[in-house]
């Protein structure tokens, strides 16, 4: 049974749809199945995709797969999770699934939007997508945009017409493939040209610091409602809370635990407040044994007591 919850945040109505929470979904929208009963990737066109779907851009939702926004022409406001950043030219955006997000309602922008499921690049197989997948993309402790430069913008045209071309080819041998390494490609010229947090070090793939705290996100996004230390990610990862210390300061400017209570604190700011879970209800969820310690958890990274963070 889904739930439907308003808010007011600035310029924004929120709308969040969550369903069956205790299957931990808490998406909204999906990829629409193609003719052949799946569909995992998809590329659309702004504004042709802002009139087509009306409202839905100004309500919060979230999505099950993952998307790419690139604007390349005019302005407004994104909200994504619990902040609001500016459109601008060159601005490419990465979502993940479950991030909560939608637009103000100026909607004359012109650009692209890439959405593909969570299998498409098959991160797993290797390490290459999976660095692409825990850098560009669920990297929560950092802005969830890339600013490209005009030439780098060129290169990311020429691949988007690319992936166009080929969409057009459904029949044609190795389409998927060919999909999949036309994305990924994307992905690499982001990832090469994209100006990311001047307060942080872009990442990159050469390192075996920067590959280890790709890895360390990547296992603190699969486990973190039950992993709540830093000996058992440094177990997880092979390696010693100290080695873990030094990576996490070197790349984030932060101590593995510092992140570890980021993303609690995310998702249980989520919960709290686009869901109808008791405080008790999320801080299970979330792995806490005590209710009464997330309570003081929470008031520790947020200010606010968990039911006035809701009321807010």
């Amino acid at each position: 049974m889904s739930q439907i919850y308003h808010h007011k945040i600035g310029l924004f109505t929120e709308r969040a749809t969550f369903a069956d929470m205790k299957n931990d979904t808490i998406t909204n929208y999906d990829l629409t199945p193609s003719t052949s009963g799946e569909e995992r990737f998809r590329l659309r066109h702004m504004p042709e995709a802002f009139a087509k779907e009306g409202l839905r851009n100004e309500q919060l939702h979230t999505h099950s797969f993952y998307t790419i926004i690139w604007f390349q022409r005019g302005e407004g406001e994104h909200f994504v999770d619990f902040d609001h950043y500016p459109v601008l030219p060159g601005r490419v955006f990465f979502l993940s699934p479950g991030q909560l997000h939608c637009f103000d309602s100026r909607h004359n922008q012109t650009g692209y939007i890439l959405e593909f499921s969570d299998d498409f690049l098959q991160d797993e197989m290797s390490s290459e997508s999976l660095f692409l997948k825990y850098d560009v993309f669920n990297a929560f402790d950092t802005l969830p945009y890339r600013d490209v430069t005009p030439s780098a913008s060129a290169d990311l045209q020429t691949l988007t017409n690319a992936i166009q071309r080929e969409l057009e080819n459904v029949d044609a041998f190795a389409h998927h493939d060919t999909l999949a390494m036309l994305v990924r490609l994307f992905l690499i010229a982001v990832q090469r040209a994209g100006q990311i947090d001047e307060t942080r070090n872009s990442l990159t793939f050469t390192s075996p610091k920067h590959r280890l705290f790709v890895r360390f996100r990547q296992t603190l996004e699969c486990n973190f409602s039950h992993i709540h230390t830093v000996q058992e990610y440094a177990h997880q990862l092979g390696i010693t809370a100290k080695t873990l210390t030094n990576c996490t300061l070197e790349c984030a400017h932060q101590t593995p635990l510092a992140l570890i209570n980021e993303r609690l604190l995310l998702e249980a700011r989520r919960l709290l407040k686009y869901t109808d879970l008791t405080s008790k209800e999320v801080a299970f969820q979330l792995g806490f044994d005590d209710p009464s310690y997330f309570v003081k958890f929470f008031k520790r990274g947020t200010g606010l007591l968990p039911l006035d963070f809701r009321g807010e």
